[in-house]
């Protein structure tokens, strides 16, 4: 029986494309005023300009709105949560701009596995060796991407070769960029109803994830 890879999560997000944000509204008086984020958190950097806007917490919450983009992100630090907040907040943001049209939106992850040689095996677990043997080349590295459908969404899955720092180590690992692609546009109820699957999601991710990896190194 083999080992299942323990896998650490970097980053949880939420990004929202529209035909128009307005960066000029984000702020933490707004955030807090709407109610989207706890009145006791904590703004350490805070960035308006016409072109776009972010705001930082101390927990490692960023709110990031450009004039096409809105993106809420959360740093995990290698742990996976009961519940990210995130998700939530986002839906309330939706809730007090219903007028934008928004178009487009992805639930996304950003997981790790240590491996002491990530170059080679996601060459080995994802490509023929075959392929090669009569090239005379030496295959130095890969970067695999699966696209699939899903309930109806594309799933996106990448996998390369990098760096993770997890507790303050790093190490080299595979690096697993996720994303559920939702194509609308969409009215606030079906922005909101997405944004409560995200479990489900993470869930389903977190069993496919060690069928496509296999054993740990």
């Amino acid at each position: 029986m083999t080992a299942a890879p323990k896998f650490s999560l970097h980053w949880v997000n939420i990004v929202i494309l529209a035909e128009f944000h307005n960066p000029s509204i984000l702020n933490p008086d707004f955030l807090k005023g709407n109610k989207i984020v706890p009145q006791d958190w904590e703004a350490v950097e805070v960035l308006t300009t016409p072109a776009f806007a972010s705001v930082k917490y101390s927990n490692n919450v960023v709110f990031f709105v450009d004039r096409e983009r809105f993106e809420v992100r959360r740093e995990c630090g290698g742990e996976f949560l009961k519940n990210y907040d995130i998700h939530d907040m986002a839906a309330t943001y939706v809730n007090v701009l219903p007028h934008v049209r928004y178009t487009t939106m992805g639930l996304n992850w950003q997981i790790s596995i240590e491996n002491a040689e990530p170059e080679k095996f996601v060459t080995e677990r994802f490509l023929k060796a075959e392929a090669w043997k009569d090239s005379g080349l030496a295959l130095l590295n890969s970067s695999v991407n699966l696209n699939f459908e899903i309930d109806s969404v594309v799933c996106k899955l990448n996998f390369m070769a990098g760096r993770a720092k997890v507790a303050d180590q790093e190490h080299p690992a595979v690096i697993i960029s996720i994303n559920f692609h939702h194509k609308g546009p969409f009215t606030i109820e079906e922005l909101t109803n997405i944004l409560k699957l995200w479990k489900i999601r993470e869930d389903y991710t977190k069993e496919l994830l060690p069928k496509l990896l296999g054993e740990s190194s």
